[in-house]
């Protein structure tokens, strides 16, 4: 009898701790601000990462890319994603170049990128499905080369003063994906036509219609390719006087809505 009644604690106290239940919460747990990540021993290779507080389930994860000469830290002051994933309740990683970004096709930075999203997703409660990618300058050619060759880890990329992934070997994915890009019209080192090439190209890689729909902004171009093979859309926004940078004020607000927007309605088929 007193080995029963021990039996059936034993079952009770196992019901009551379940470890989904304790893993979950582990997952989910925010980081407190932005912290370092390292691959070390395995590679000197890190990224930064913000988990903000308040996820309640699985949620979206943004992997944003540095340019030239940069490095994670000011990726994360130039474009303001850290606020952004706060009030809009996502993941956002900031990974470092080594010390810059492969863009060739087979580029062992792709897999790194994968590596990384792997890890936040053990990590953490990352909703596979909903996976993004964006960069500025040479990381705007890093993340559309993620989309060219990685379009079953990216639901969606994005990118801010790049050109094309032609220039570096092409691009073939292995499914049509939603990309949004963005330029500064006064751009001294990529001048907004390679921007406007590399768009167009986009448009006729998804085989989207080449009429857009074009939205009356007050600064530059806003425009959407729809008409795409399954169901994606390319988008485009030049902004007026601007240069060789991400945009702050209300440009870089606009370009946070507009980018976070696209980005977060497309999904992984």
């Amino acid at each position: 009898m007193h080995r029963l009644v021990f039996s059936l604690a034993l079952v009770a106290g196992a019901l009551v701790a379940t470890p989904a239940t304790a893993t979950a919460a582990t997952a989910c747990a925010p980081t407190g601000g932005t912290v370092t990540r390292s691959f070390f021993p395995a590679s000197a290779r890190s990224y930064n990462l913000r988990v903000p507080a308040g996820l309640t389930g699985n949620a979206p994860l943004l992997l944003s890319l540095h340019g030239l000469g940069s490095a994670p830290f000011f990726q994360e002051q130039a474009t303001g994603w850290t606020a952004t994933a706060d009030a809009e309740k996502f993941i956002v990683a900031y990974p470092a170049g080594d010390p810059n970004w492969n863009l060739a096709v087979g580029s062992p930075d792709v897999r790194f990128l994968r590596d990384v999203v792997d890890r936040i997703a053990a990590e953490s409660c990352v909703d596979r499905s909903r996976v993004y990618v964006e960069g500025g300058s040479l990381g705007s050619w890093m993340s559309q080369r993620a989309a060219c060759d990685a379009a079953g880890t990216f639901a969606a990329a994005a990118g801010f003063m790049g050109g094309s992934p032609n220039t570096f070997g092409g691009c073939r994915p292995s499914r049509p994906i939603a990309v949004a890009l963005f330029h500064g019209e006064s751009d001294p080192l990529i001048p907004v036509a390679e921007g406007r090439r590399t768009r167009d190209e986009w448009v006729a890689r998804n085989k989207c219609s080449p009429v857009p729909v074009t939205e009356p902004v007050s600064d530059g171009t806003a425009q959407t390719y729809r008409g795409c093979a399954a169901g994606v859309a390319v988008s485009w926004r030049s902004y007026q006087g601007l240069g060789h940078a991400y945009p702050s004020g209300p440009a870089g607000a606009d370009f946070r809505e507009r980018a976070w927007r696209f980005l977060s309605a497309h999904r992984l088929p």
